[in-house]
């Protein structure tokens, strides 16, 4: 009985003791789950406990029960204490089986779903998103030793499909977590590792970005499904370091990408095929503490080099389907780009609540082929653009290399035009404002303007001027050629709200070997401009400059579509401009001589210039020197004129608008004055008023004459006080000497081929001397003819009263003269009356008082080659 009773308290006890330490165990499970995993919604669904040696508690099997997964966990070990309180302090598990039951995320259909989301800031949306996973890592209670040999993990697919099953391995050791993920075949392409600090965490994670896509691909991202498919959709590859420090509410994270690939067929919402790859390595810093002042800031170090590839003919369709100009089109397609490159440097800063950013460097460069295309940004300032903010921008300098075929240019050169654009730009509320330096340049090489001659028979116009884009006829002649074209710019261009501008600007073009065949040659060319003001109303200031020779200078003011000009020199030295390699239509050499001149107009249309009206005023003053072989002393004309279509007509002048001091030809020609008025449309047309001048000791004077001569034109040829002795010494007879002055009028007629004087007439205005002595004409008419005797010798030593004269001339040139002379030869003591018909060569004489023929003829010539 009393042994009964001995068994029965053993066993009872023995009952207890392992009741107390089962239970025991459980309270340790549940402290586990409690304590480690940290939530109430898991649940234990099985638990398979064994005993051991120790209070070691042996889990055969543990089945854990989440809203997103099912887990279960073989063979774990669980080492804890009891006293001084219940505290676990190693977990060894041999194989714990993960198997996800719903997706991870939520779905979204926008970033911002609620309208107080929408409200939010970024810094605000980013703190709000953050802080739950900060603190559950915060708070994360790590026992002092864990270890999972083998973590099987299947992702969760609504069809049921069969997936991929990762295996991880995970340990823990004092504050430290250690994860690393497996493909099935063994390949780890994920490495991280968690150690808490006081107040704070680290976590250093490396992958391989194409084995991480896959296993991002196997989970619903909180993402646009459009954004979804075309990440699955991408081509992944590369290596990614990073690590991420926590400390008193402040985030910093060190990050390395290199050999990156993203590749895709379909591209990024339909945009077409592209492959991005490159590096980027920085480090970034952003406090959490106020939600309002939350700062990114991020060093880039090493290399950082993004490099997009493209297909520029789906390129061309996206910006045609935007609706973009065609200009802007059409240069983009001769300008082909296929690789677009982006180098960050330096800092970047964000401040997240206003949505401001900072970065000191970046460099972007655009290419194909041999040509590249380089655009440089230092110190950058934006403002990222919100419902209710727009976006600034402002870059403290920016340097623009590129070479660029433009259609508009290329009618004149093959060439790409050379950007070279130095400045900085800030772009503010409704403002843009670009400010360039003096280095900023555009410069254009091989400049070639054509025209071309065609014959337009509905309109029965012939030899019109045309410009063409290229030389598509074997008609097509070269107008201009230039060998480099370089505008220089300096200034500021603004553009204003409504797309108007404000431009202040120093314009140097620079040209090099400018040629016009047969009319000049200039080694180098400057037009140095101002332009201030708006297209509306436009202030521009030239002066043009060749080879060191100022021209004059050129004004543009008021509207760009329809402005007035007015380009004007004063006091020009005819010397420097014949200095310059010009080929005129007469040989010119000067020693002195003034050029003023004004040409102004309203310009209607740009595009229609050449039919454009102007005002042109002419002035040489005090020309000196010979032209053609003749020499002109203090040459002054004035002339105003108007210039249309190539038509030049001179505007009436109610005095004379040119003259002569001195005229040196075989006759002198002093004092001479006309009023001139002339047209040229093809060819040149003259009409003169009042010509007059001095000349063999008298004067002639012309009211009316025109070039060239019509028929049934005629001139009236007033003479003067002509110096009978002077006029004789052009053609000087032995034996004849002549002396006093006479005047009349010679009116001289054009028939339609030859000239002829009909009712002239010339008259003695002084008594004179005639002497015929030892002339072998005289002295054998004399011989064979007894009247002619006694008159010859009555002219031997006559003084003359009265000397007149009936004159014509037939179309023989030879003018014919009806001469009555009266007076006494005292040597024979008789008064003396002669008629005489005398017969001279007028023309012979005319070509000795005038500027040759040979010179009107050149010069008309060279005028015509110019219209041509």
């Amino acid at each position: 009985m009393r042994f009964l009773k001995f068994i029965l308290i053993a066993v009872i006890t023995l009952l207890i003791i392992f009741t107390i330490t089962y239970s025991a165990r459980v309270s340790v499970i549940n402290h586990f789950i409690k304590t480690q995993l940290n939530s109430d919604k898991i649940a234990v669904t099985c638990l398979d406990l064994s005993l051991a040696s120790n209070i070691a508690i042996s889990v055969n099997k543990l089945c854990l029960q989440t809203p997103k997964a099912n887990i279960q966990i073989v063979d774990m070990r669980v080492e804890w204490q009891l006293s001084p309180a219940l505290k676990i302090t190693d977990i060894d598990i041999r194989l714990a089986e993960v198997k996800a039951i719903e997706h991870l995320f939520l779905k979204k259909d926008d970033a911002f779903s609620s309208d107080e989301e929408k409200n939010q800031s970024l810094g605000q949306f980013l703190t709000l998103s953050l802080q739950p996973y900060l603190k559950q890592l915060k708070q994360l209670h790590l026992p002092i030793k864990t270890n999972i040999a083998k973590l099987s993990y299947l992702p969760f697919t609504a069809s049921n499909q069969a997936k991929t099953v990762y295996i991880a391995n995970v340990s823990t050791l004092a504050n430290s977590l250690s994860f690393s993920l497996k493909t099935p075949d063994n390949i780890e392409f994920i490495s991280a590792s968690l150690n808490q600090e006081k107040e704070g965490f680290s976590i250093a994670f490396s992958s391989k970005l194409n084995l991480l896509k896959s296993f991002v691909s196997d989970h619903q991202l909180p993402i646009t499904p459009a954004l979804e498919n075309d990440l699955l959709a991408s081509e992944v590859s590369g290596n990614l370091n990073a690590l991420i420090k926590y400390q008193a509410n402040s985030i910093s994270l060190q990050n390395q990408m290199t050999d990156v690939s993203i590749s895709s067929d379909n591209g990024i919402g339909n945009s077409g095929a592209f492959k991005l790859s490159g590096a980027l390595n920085f480090n970034s810093q952003f406090d959490l503490t106020d939600n309002d002042k939350i700062k990114v800031a991020l060093t880039f170090f090493k290399k950082n080099e993004i490099l997009l590839e493209y297909s520029q003919s789906l390129l061309l369709a996206k910006l045609t389907k935007a609706g973009l100009p065609s200009t802007i089109l059409a240069t983009f397609e001769n300008n082909p780009l296929t690789h677009l490159i982006v180098k960050p440097q330096g800092e970047l800063l964000i401040t997240l609540n206003d949505n401001k950013g900072y970065l000191s460097e970046l460099e972007i460069s655009a290419f194909s082929g041999a040509r590249p295309h380089q655009i440089k940004l230092d110190n950058i300032t934006f403002t990222l653009p919100t419902p209710k903010i727009p976006y600034t921008l402002a870059v403290e300098s920016f340097l623009i290399d590129s070479q660029l075929k433009l259609v508009n240019i290329a009618k004149f050169t093959p060439e790409p035009v050379v950007l070279h654009l130095v400045g900085s730009l800030n772009k503010a509320k409704q403002t843009t404002t670009i400010n360039l330096t003096a280095d900023s340049s555009i410069t254009l090489n091989t400049i070639t303007v054509l025209t071309k001659k065609t014959a337009d028979k509905k309109n029965n116009q012939q030899n019109k001027n045309i410009t063409t884009i290229a030389p598509t006829t074997q008609k097509a002649k070269t107008l201009l050629t230039l060998k480099k074209l370089t505008t220089k710019l300096k200034g500021s261009v603004e553009l204003l709200e409504d797309n108007h501008l404000n431009i202040k600007l120093k314009v140097d073009n620079q040209a090099s070997q400018l040629n016009i065949p047969k009319k000049i040659k200039i080694t180098s060319f400057n037009l140095f401009s101002e332009i201030n003001g708006s297209f509306d109303n436009i202030q521009l200031h030239a002066q043009a400059i060749a080879d060191g020779v100022n021209l004059g200078s050129i004004v543009f003011t008021g509207s760009v579509k329809s402005p007035k000009v007015v380009i004007a020199a004063k006091n020009l030295q005819l010397t420097d401009l014949l200095a310059l390699n010009i080929q005129l239509p007469t040989e010119v050499e000067l020693i002195d001589g003034l050029l003023d001149y004004n040409i102004s107009g309203q310009i209607n249309a740009l595009n229609n210039i050449e039919n454009t009206p102007f005002n042109v005023s002419v002035a040489i003053t005090s020309l000196s020197g010979e032209i053609n072989g003749i020499w002109l002393q203090e040459l002054n004309w004035q002339q105003h004129f108007s210039l249309i279509a190539g038509k030049i007509t001179t505007q009436p002048s109610a005095k004379e608008n040119l003259t002569v001091e001195l005229i040196e030809t075989v006759t002198p020609i002093s004092k001479l004055s006309i009023n001139t008025n002339w047209t040229f449309n093809k060819s040149f047309k003259l009409s003169a008023k009042k010509l007059k001048a001095n000349v063999l000791g008298g004067s002639f004077f012309i009211p009316n004459i025109q070039w060239p001569v019509t028929h049934g034109h005629s001139v009236n040829v007033q003479l003067s006080s002509i110096d009978l002795e002077q006029v004789l010494a052009l053609d000087e007879k032995q034996g004849i000497v002549v002396t006093g002055h006479i005047s009349g009028q010679l009116p001289v007629t054009f028939d339609g081929d030859k000239y002829i004087i009909e009712k002239g007439e010339l008259h003695n205005t002084s008594n004179g001397l005639i002497q015929v002595i030892d002339n072998p004409a005289v002295a054998e008419l004399k011989a064979n003819n007894s009247q002619l005797k006694l008159a010859f010798d009555a002219l031997q030593n006559l003084h003359y009263h009265q000397l007149s004269s009936a004159v014509s001339m037939a179309d023989d040139g030879y003018m014919q003269l009806n001469t009555v002379i009266k007076g006494r030869n005292p040597d024979i003591d008789n008064d003396v009356n002669l008629n005489l018909n005398l017969s001279y060569d007028l023309l012979g004489l005319l070509e000795s008082l005038s500027i040759t023929q040979r010179f009107e003829e050149s010069l008309i010539k060279g005028l015509q080659k110019n219209k041509e």
